[in-house]
């Protein structure tokens, strides 16, 4: 029996992880385990550690979690004795130090989800590559970067478009869809219903699991993103993964994003030669998508959802450029090479 060990650290790595678990396990004869949140534990990962402990983001904002981070990476190291692979996906800042533990111990390591190198610290694309066996990446532009510092990097599809199917034509609605995270949700949340008020149209707003929010006049809680994205002609959505998404379902988009003031001017250092933040734009190389950063109004907002029915052509560039058919099973059986 194969032993591995994975790490996701976050909601949407624990999303990749639990797929990735399920068609491991079709494939091997193999018991994993490691920091997993409910999708990997529903798909036979042992809990050595919660995801749920780790769920933040931001520079300023990551600070107050790093004692239990430590005590949790401390718990994974404990564990690698006998281990035949190590599968971190996303989180770089937490993982790449289980990476470096478990390459000193002469275990190969696949990363998951390549970190933004394109974006900021760039240098750990060159320590990425000498720690990886390999990485998978989830943005076809990001294997060039690995190959650059003489590593192995592949782009197999993403599992979003692999998954998610293109909608029906839309109706007449909105979706508003803040994020996940209660911090996130609070710093977006108020501007999204107030810009909904001025754009006129029925709201609806998925609510994440665990997030208790207060009734808002003319915005109705729905359970789940396709509840709020059939009926609506677009959304306004916040940068992130939930932007692939709604490419892949053929949902328009304005795409808006607000972190700690000092997050934001320390990100304003850091980052670097990158001109778009949203995931369409990046992937295009062309603003496709409005995106609005930090300083932002809710009649910018409204400006900008005004029109957006002619992203569609735009849209479905991006969802080919994800290669969706099958890529779910490439991953796996990519994982599983480093096994047999």
């Amino acid at each position: 029996m194969k032993r591995v060990l994975l790490s996701a650290a976050e909601t949407s790595g624990d999303a990749l992880g639990g797929e990735l678990a399920q068609r491991l396990a079709r494939r091997l004869d193999v018991e994993m385990f490691g920091l997993a949140g409910p999708a990997m534990r529903a798909a036979g990962v042992r809990d050595v550690a919660r995801a749920e402990q780790l769920g933040v983001m931001g520079l300023v904002e990551v600070l107050g979690a790093i004692p239990e981070a430590l005590r949790i990476r401390r718990a994974l190291v404990a564990e690698l004795g006998g281990i035949d692979l190590v599968v971190v996906i996303d989180a770089p800042d937490f993982n790449i130090p289980l990476a470096r533990a478990a390459r000193a111990r002469g275990i190969p390591v696949v990363f998951y989800v390549s970190p933004q190198v394109w974006a900021w610290r760039r240098g750990r694309a060159s320590e990425i590559a000498e720690l990886a066996a390999e990485v998978i990446c989830l943005l076809p532009f990001e294997p060039t970067f690995y190959a650059a510092a003489g590593g192995r990097a592949r782009f197999l599809g993403h599992p979003l478009a692999d998954r998610v199917q293109p909608l029906e034509a839309g109706g007449e609605d909105l979706a508003i869809l803040p994020g996940s995270r209660a911090g996130e949700v609070a710093r977006l949340l108020p501007d999204l219903v107030a810009a909904a008020a001025l754009i006129g149209r029925t709201t609806r707003l998925p609510v994440a699991p665990g997030l208790d929010l207060a009734e808002m006049p003319g915005v109705e809680q729905v359970e789940s993103m396709l509840e709020a994205l059939e009926p609506a002609a677009g959304a306004l959505v916040a940068s992130g993964t939930a932007t692939l998404e709604l490419a892949c379902l053929g949902r328009p988009m304005v795409v808006c994003y607000r972190v700690n003031p000092t997050t934001h001017a320390l990100g304003q250092l850091l980052v670097k030669g990158v001109e778009h933040m949203a995931l369409p734009n990046l992937i295009l190389g062309r603003s496709a998508v409005p995106e609005l950063l930090q300083a932002f109004t809710p009649a910018d907002l409204a400006e900008a959802f005004d029109g957006c029915e002619a992203q569609l052509d735009d849209l479905a560039e991006v969802r080919a450029a994800l290669r969706g058919p099958g890529a779910r099973e490439r991953i796996a059986d990519a994982v599983a090479e480093h096994l047999s």
